[in-house]
């Protein structure tokens, strides 16, 4: 039998992919790095120009009269009397000059207050074209240039490639121009994108049609296995660009894409740093797993956390089965494209991003101080009849001195500095080009004892091997250090450092009469909160992420590439929590210290392969399509041990410290792979009809048998109206497009690794000859027909864009119908085992998605508006004849608060209906049963009323009705930038509604009965109770003998979350180059910015944006508040510089 091999990372081969790239940047960038660029500084003066066919000479004049800057130059040389059109809005000096004296190979450089212009110093000017004795046949071109609509452009310079001659076209867009056999023009106008015509001897007239290079439809996307233009998609896309990730200050990239995209809810799962965030593209999906799949650079993983915002350059979001189909079983809820930076031909250039700053919490709970205390726990042992304890004396002592007391939330929060800087180099040639980059973000949190460091190092190299074959690698290591405040302390209450301050009992004092810590009965240990801040300091998670990426690109013939990709992902990390020994009562404490220790490696590859074909057929169509097969493999272990009896001494935190002979020791391990063949087509007939079509087929191991393989198509088809005759003339209309599609795509994730096979436990004990002996149950059953998930998506879009773009449109309407959902099958109890997972549910989402922007200048004042908007609608159809799934959350002495059933949305809120208050005895004996008895037999004047809601005269659970749910009815999104004079403003809003939470800190907090008043806070809404003096409260009274179960889960904790945040605004600043003097900086910019200015809502809480503590990625988790760690308001200073 063979030795079984343990585990152990390839190293070797993870090494090789990060030292090679690293080697050869090194060695290239090392001369250029020594080399001295013959480029200068740009000037970046804002100018504003309306040059109409005017000489160069005569807008050199206007630019000296705008920026005070002189120019020097040889009017022979730079043809100063040729006429050029140049139409700019607040742009740098650098964009003018580069548009005019670039096609005529003209340099410029800065000499103080002067700008010379020059040849490039390794010209020779006897060798030009225009002066050469040998240059070939001139042939007379004459021609017109045009926009999209067909009118005349005046003005565009028109230029021989390579040459200093030129001529720029007249008022109706006309031009001659004497051009040499086999040259080629160039035809460029700014703001449009630069075109290239050759010439031959048959060339005599030209029609050329230039396009606006602003935004648009006609931009380039990355979809999957390759690129498209906007114009030419069938399927829903939506693009974020790298200015627009860095805005707000975070270490997440999916963050960052909060309030961007409709269809796209982003949530913070815990202000706690480095914390992660949930997406959900279009809803959640399923009742499992939701997540997207992530592609970075083509290589598909499950997380970006690798990443920083700043590393990346832009942002794809595919929604529907038309874009998504292409990965198959990974597909199903949606596929966030991320393209990492890459390095651009030219001289080294060096970028430095940073700011610095703090964060505050933005509000506390507001809580009643020791003297409001000390009077409603002196109210509830009254209201019970109970004698006083023996701590009333100090109660009483704080109401007569109206004592403030502890403010724990003050002792626990602190302001928080945060830190993040980038620096770049990347340059090289056409051949080569590299780029080298370190990131260092550092956020201390807002709670003592927490915080984050995450330290990033790209390194990446592009190469042209031969005139056919381009290659290239990548390389990312990023190393996160994570220290938490205790989320979650054990025992049967899952309480953060932070929930206890809330809570904690506002009159005694945390400290003794020399410093040391108060020992008191009632505040000794975990209720001691800075003590706990001390004892449990040591809650860290380290880990380290090398990502690699290297692709061969390989042009076989005209139309026809081959492109091959290959990628390693290897993680480790490595939590380690010391929990000290406490005790609370009876029911809440931890008899032992323990240190809990975790080790996991996980090791994946993927390699692509694929061939990529276009060819157009005359004037009228386009082919297209790509073909491809893949391979996947992910693997790896994790060892975990919990050691109890461990010493409080930083120095003895190790496991082999415990004094324990029940310590316990878990381990686990998989091996997954998945094998692919794709194929997508796509037909273009004249720019008006578009058809494309996806095909792919997944075999996976997480299944068995035939039901691994999987089947995966999809159709889309668009009409670009606004090519057509008939709107022509409609001068208002840029674009106009519809798009549909339908097809399926699948969700291996929603099922755990072996989920088809049987489940043993090793815990269970027999008996033989009357002896216990340890042995092995099955403890749930098998099943070999597991399979995928299939979401069946349909979508109907409308793109459009009016007067030259300005205005743009995009909206959406679709259906996704999830079938085969996973979930439990319940098996009959004589069974004896768990419900076995099968194919057995099916979810629906519907909903509609609108995006609206709009940009426009009025003078120099430059203004960008963007909207959107999303309505989706939840509905779980089926659950296979199975029981509604109650489970989810469970709130501390409560339970279960979320359901899951047919006919509702997934995880809706599920507990009594409150009633307000029995305000008197009347009323609580006329609240009578058919039987003639009271329906609540234990009330008192003050405590709550609940719902009979199934009329059987008494309240249980039965009662249990819908409360609302945390999905909402819409969200939506908001963006103003506004550009003035070198001044930018930037301001970004997000907000749902129709959302609810349930109040966790409000249920700890406004018990009337049995709250443990020894040590428990209330809210401060909480004096407003019903007394006899106050009897048309709505507030229930206070005691410490609750015979109603006032406590019990119920509407009273179910608030409305609906919010509006605004989660950024930012001033800038772009510095001209008068004030850079000599200082050899191509750019400057440095700005202001505050995260989460402010929030409009109703809800009570700390923060109404909510995940939950823990298990934040299952869907049936959803919605309620502890008290958990909150969002901080963030004030930042920075800057961006290149050089």
């Amino acid at each position: 039998m063979k030795n079984q091999v343990p585990f152990s990372p390839p190293l070797r081969p993870l090494l090789r992919h990060l030292l090679l790239p690293a080697m050869v940047v090194c060695l290239q960038t090392s001369p250029a790095l020594a080399h001295k660029s013959i480029a200068q500084t740009v000037l970046e003066r804002a100018v504003t120009l309306q040059a109409e066919s005017q000489p160069i000479k005569a807008i050199l004049s206007q630019l000296t009269k705008q920026t005070k800057i002189h120019f020097v130059y040889s009017q022979q040389l730079v043809g100063a009397d040729r006429k050029v059109s140049v139409r700019v809005q607040n742009a740098p000096l650098a964009t003018v000059l580069d548009e005019i004296f670039a096609p005529l190979k003209i340099e410029y450089e800065i000499n103080h207050d002067r700008v010379v212009l020059r040849l490039p110093t390794n010209s020779n000017s006897a060798n030009d074209s225009w002066g050469s004795s040998l240059a070939p046949q001139a042939v007379p071109v004459t021609g017109k240039v045009v926009d999209a609509k067909g009118t005349g452009l005046p003005g565009v310079t028109v230029l021989v490639k390579g040459t200093t001659n030129g001529t720029s076209t007249g008022a109706d867009g006309n031009f001659t121009i004497q051009a040499p056999e086999n040259s080629v023009l160039v035809f460029s106008f700014v703001g449009y994108t630069r075109q290239e015509l050759p010439v031959t001897s048959a060339t005599t007239s030209l029609t050329v049609t230039l396009v606006e290079s602003a935004q648009g439809l006609n931009d380039v996307v990355v979809i999957g296995y390759g690129t498209a233009r906007k114009s030419d998609l069938t399927g829903a896309v939506a693009s974020v660009n790298s200015a627009q990730l860095t805005q707000v200050a975070t270490s997440d990239p999916v963050q960052a894409l909060q309030g961007r995209v409709a269809g796209v809810e982003v949530t913070s799962n815990s202000g706690q740093p480095g914390s992660g965030t949930r997406i959900r593209v279009r809803g959640v999906g399923t009742i499992n797993n939701s997540d997207p799949l992530y592609v970075v650079d083509g290589i598909q993983t499950s997380d970006i956390g690798f990443l920083l915002p700043t590393d990346i350059e832009s942002t794809e979001i595919l929604k529907d089965a038309s874009a998504t189909a292409i990965y198959g079983s990974r597909g199903a809820n949606g596929v966030v494209l991320i393209t990492t930076k890459h390095g651009k031909a030219g001289a080294t250039q060096f970028n430095l991003f940073g700011y610095t700053g703090f964060q505050q919490i933005r509000n506390t709970l507001p809580l009643t101080n020791a003297a409001q205390y000390s009077t409603l726990v002196l109210e509830a042992f009254a209201n019970a009849g109970k004698a006083l304890p023996d701590y009333a004396p100090q109660l009483q002592n704080a109401i007569a001195t109206n004592a403030e007391g502890i403010d724990y939330q003050k002792l626990v929060t602190q302001k928080g500095l945060i830190t993040n800087y980038s620096l770049s180099a990347s340059g090289g040639t056409e051949q080569n080009r590299y780029l080298v980059s370190g990131s260092y973000f550092q956020q201390n949190g807002i709670i003592q004892n927490s915080g984050f460091k995450k330290f990033v190092l790209r390194v990446n190299d592009d190469v042209v091997l031969t005139k056919r074959i381009k290659a290239g690698v990548a390389a990312i290591f990023t190393n996160n250090n994570q220290t938490g405040s205790g989320d979650g302390q054990g025992g049967s209450q899952p309480y953060t450092i932070l929930q206890y301050a809330q809570q904690k009992n506002p009159v005694l004092d945390p400290f003794g009469p020399n410093g040391t810590y108060n020992d008191d009965v009632i505040t000794r240990n975990a209720l001691n909160v800075p003590r706990l801040l001390d004892e449990q300091q040591y809650n860290k998670l380290q880990n380290n992420n090398l990502f690699t990426s290297s692709y061969v690109d390989v042009s076989l013939f005209k139309g026809l590439s081959f492109r091959s990709t290959f990628g390693i992902n290897y993680f480790n990390n490595h939590p380690k929590v010391y929990q000290p020994q406490y005790y609370i009562g009876p029911v809440d404490q931890r008899a032992q210290s323990a240190l809990v220790e975790t080790r996991n490696e996980n090791v994946s590859w993927v390699w692509s392969n694929y061939f990529n074909y276009n060819k157009t057929f005359g004037d009228n169509s386009n082919l297209s399509f790509t073909l491809g097969q893949e391979a996947q493999r992910g693997y790896g272990n994790g060892i975990s041990i919990t050691a109890y009896n461990v010493p409080l001494d930083a120095t003895l935190q190790y496991a082999s410290a415990s004094r324990s002979s029940n310590n316990v020791v878990r381990s686990s391990q998989y091996d997954g792979s998945l094998s692919s063949y794709f194929g997508r087509a796509n037909y273009n007939f004249r720019d008006r009809y578009l058809l494309t079509a996806t095909l792919r087929f997944d075999q996976t191991s997480k299944f068995l048998g035939p039901v691994r393989t999987g089947t995966f198509p999809s159709v889309g088809a668009a009409w670009n109206i606004s090519n057509e005759s008939f709107l022509k003339d409609v001068s208002y209309l840029s674009v106009l497009k519809l798009r549909a599609s339908y097809g399926q795509v699948g969700n291996q994730n929603a099922a755990p690794n072996y989920g088809y096979a049987s489940v043993a436990r090793n815990n269970q004990t027999y008996v033989f000859n009357n002896l216990p002996a340890p042995g092995l149950a099955i403890s749930q059953i098998n099943n070999p027909d597991l399979k995928w998930e299939t979401a069946i998506t349909t979508d109907v879009g409308l793109d459009a864009e009016f007067f030259n773009n300005k205005l743009t449109f995009t909206a959406d309407y679709f259906e996704r119908r999830t079938q085969d959902m996973i979930a439990l099958l319940p098996v009959p109890d004589y069974v004896g085992q768990a419900p076995a997972s099968a194919n057995v549910g099916s979810l629906r989402n519907r909903g509609l998605e609108l995006a609206l922007n709009y940009r426009n200048a009025i003078g120099k004042l430059q203004y960008n508006v963007g909207v959107n908007f999303t309505k989706i609608n939840n509905v779980v159809t089926s659950l296979g004849g199975g029981n509604a799934i109650a489970s989810g959350n469970v709130l501390p002495q409560i339970g279960n608060t979320t359901l899951t059933d047919v006919g509702r949305e997934v995880a809706f809120f599920y507990g009594l209906q409150a009633q307000g208050v029995f305000h008197n005895q009347s009323e609580i004996d006329a609240y009578k049963n058919a039987a003639g008895g009271l329906v609540q037999p234990g009330a008192h004047p003050g405590d709550v009323r609940y719902q009979d809601t199934n009329g059987d005269g008494q309240i249980t659970a039965s009662d249990n009705t819908y409360l609302g749910s945390a999905t909402p009815s819409f969200s939506y999104g908001a963006s103003l930038n506004l550009n003035y004079s070198g001044f930018d403003f930037k301001v970004l809003l997000y907000g749902v509604q129709g959302a609810e939470a349930i109040n966790g800190a409000a249920f700890n907090l406004s018990k009337s009965a049995d709250f443990v008043g020894v040590w428990s806070n209330f809210y401060a809404s909480r004096l407003d109770r019903w007394t006899p003096s106050n009897p048309n409260s709505d507030q229930p009274r206070v005691t410490s003998n609750d015979t109603n179960g006032n406590d019990r889960f119920s509407s009273r904790y179910v608030e409305n979350a609906s919010y509006l945040r605004a989660r950024n605004m930012e001033l800038g600043y772009t510095l001209p180059q008068v004030l850079l003097g000599k200082v050899q900086v191509k750019g400057a910019r440095v700005f202001a910015s505050v995260d989460n200015v402010f929030t409009i809502t109703k809800y009570t809480g700390y923060d109404p944006e909510i995940s939950t503590v823990a298990n934040y990625n299952n869907p049936l988790s959803y919605g309620v508040d502890y008290g958990n760690y909150p969002q901080a308001r963030t004030y930042r200073l920075g800057f961006n510089v290149q050089f």
